[in-house]
């Protein structure tokens, strides 16, 4: 278990240093580690299809920091600690999929309140209302497969497809 910890810990690292490193070069270095950036956020090996999102991602990534450093009160409602397990999908102990939800469990129909958490998301497909990165590497290790990991966030967001499982 103690492997796995660090293994995810220096995953989200690296996550994060190339970040860094492409917000430094401005945008540059996406272009460079194309296959990886390509595998990671969109699990397809052939970036050339999604070069798109490359330039977008650069903003994005902006936009984010930006968010962190201005509004840090709200950052720590989406706090993830390093050595966080990936996940596809919300603790199940502590929320379930809403009665009332209308649409197949996994999908989010058509809300995305969640895909601003503090910036809005370059993988957000409005036109197909679908999240291009969903499943990948980034969905798993990052906050989007984990959404919600807290009550305050589904109640943040006016989540309408989770519920929390009240706790005896």
């Amino acid at each position: 278990m103690m492997f796995n910890k660090i293994r995810w810990s220096l995953f989200r690292i690296s996550s994060y240093a190339i970040v860094i490193i492409n917000i430094l070069t401005f945008g540059i270095f996406l272009y460079v580690i194309a296959p990886y950036v390509s595998y990671f956020f969109l699990n397809d090996w052939k970036f050339w299809k999604h070069l798109s999102y490359f330039h977008k991602f650069y903003f994005s990534s902006l936009s984010y920091v930006k968010s962190i450093v201005l509004k840090d009160s709200l950052f720590i409602m989406y706090h993830l600690p390093l050595s966080s397990p990936p996940m596809d999908s919300p603790d199940i102990q502590l929320f379930r999929v809403s009665k009332d939800w209308e649409y197949p469990d996994n999908s989010c129909g058509t809300c995305f309140n969640c895909c601003s958490m503090l910036a809005d998301c370059c993988f957000l497909d409005t036109s197909q209302n679908k999240c291009v990165c969903y499943g990948s590497l980034f969905w798993r290790y990052f906050n989007c497969g984990r959404f919600p990991a807290t009550g305050k966030q589904l109640k943040y967001y006016k989540c309408p497809k989770f519920e929390v499982i009240e706790q005896a």
